[in-house]
């Protein structure tokens, strides 16, 4: 037994935005759906829990960051994680409506070309809602190791030290009230903050996943649009005017329909910029904390932060590549253009050829405040972490 998602003959429609549907619907958050009372009180209790344990865990790393900083670093590098998540999750509920508006939008783009019946176009497809279904979920399946990781950890740890005074440990560094380290009450605490863990599983995968899977499908459409552009300028020798005229139709389709998504692109950053900045700033921080944690500690813990950091690593990956995809088939547009046979057609025909190579020569992509994601970001942020913890060496 396998997740159904993982069948190749997994329906397309289910794995439009599979990812955010499927992580916030754990979480009571729905998308075009009239949310009922359970759904929200729900949504509410969950984004109260991880708001009270974020507040744990910064009590817990504040109390010992004199006393014991590696203890503090253990609570503060989860918390930044915690806390960018929180904030992840009220923006998605807040822009819910513009959100789904998106989704619409773009399962109606889809579904054009699912119409065309065109083998390159059905292909390319699958594998673009392939990979961001199959990305995301990977994701959110490391996610919940490093929960596990965590809570195993305390497990061990608990049991290690049971012939000596018990000492109650949580499975994050978090600092509640005296009552809830002791018995009868704390079991329903550990459950309590070892659920705030998954909220920001759910919610770090909901929201991640919903910027690759938007981008990858933007990607797709590009490409069908590269090649509309090369079947409407086909080699044809002395082209009539008839032809000529339905090819001049063709590419002011083509225009209308780039500058769509280019539209569309541009609400789609004006949602998510604030998101994207905020989790490129955090995760930047969480992996220069989590590699200095695997440098402080010796033995099993290094695993469950070597696991943290992956986890985080590959959602940043994740961001950038689908940035770059996007800008990448965007740019092909245009040099799939000057590849054709443009040069065969009419006066008029050329003239829309030049303008869509002109207009391609500015990709499109997603507008985050000093930076737009790809891969040579990616690359910069790994050298920025890298700089983090080559400083932090030299004071520690």
């Amino acid at each position: 037994m396998y997740p159904r998602f993982l069948d190749r003959n997994y329906p397309l429609k289910k794995h439009l935005f599979f990812v955010t549907r499927y992580s916030f619907g754990l979480l009571g958050l729905s998308f075009g759906q009239k949310m009922s009372w359970f759904q929200l009180a729900w949504l509410v209790f969950n984004f109260v829990n991880l708001a009270h344990c974020c507040q744990a865990e910064f009590d817990f790393g504040w109390s010992h960051l004199r006393t014991s900083p590696v203890d503090a670093m253990d609570a503060f590098c989860p918390l930044a994680c915690s806390a960018t998540t929180l904030f992840k999750l009220g923006w998605m509920w807040w822009r819910r409506q513009e959100l789904t508006g998106l989704m619409d939008h773009i399962r109606q783009l889809t579904e054009e070309q699912e119409r065309r019946r065109d083998s390159r176009r059905d292909n390319a497809q699958r594998s673009c809602y392939v990979m961001a279904t199959r990305s995301g979920m990977l994701v959110f399946t490391l996610g919940s190791i490093t929960t596990g990781a965590f809570v195993l950890r305390s497990l061990w740890e608990m049991y290690v030290r049971r012939r000596q005074e018990f000492k109650f440990d949580m499975p994050f560094r978090m600092l509640f009230p005296d009552f809830a380290h002791r018995m009868p009450w704390f079991p329903i605490f550990y459950l309590y903050s070892t659920w705030s863990g998954q909220v920001t599983v759910y919610a770090f995968a909901g929201t991640d996943g919903f910027f690759f899977g938007f981008t990858l499908y933007v990607a797709f459409l590009l490409q069908a649009l590269k090649w509309d552009v090369l079947d409407a300028l086909r080699s044809v020798q002395d082209p009539s005017g008839r032809e000529s005229k339905l090819c001049c139709q063709q590419l002011a389709d083509i225009v209308d329909r780039h500058n769509e998504i280019e539209k569309i692109v541009e609400r789609f950053s004006g949602i998510m910029a604030a998101p994207t900045f905020v989790h490129f700033v955090s995760a930047s921080v969480v992996i220069a904390t989590s590699v200095i944690d695997i440098l402080l500690y010796s033995g099993y813990n290094i695993i469950r932060y070597v696991v943290y950091t992956f986890t985080v690593s590959s959602a940043i990956f994740l961001y950038c590549y689908g940035g770059t995809e996007m800008a990448t088939e965007s740019l092909s547009l245009g040099e799939a253009a000057y590849c054709s046979a443009w040069y065969k057609w009419d006066r008029e025909t050329r003239r829309r050829v030049f303008l869509i190579i002109l207009r391609a020569q500015r990709p499109i992509t997603v507008t985050v405040p000093f930076f737009a994601p790809s891969l040579p970001v990616f690359t910069s942020i790994l050298k920025f972490t890298g700089s983090i913890v080559a400083l932090a060496k030299t004071i520690l």
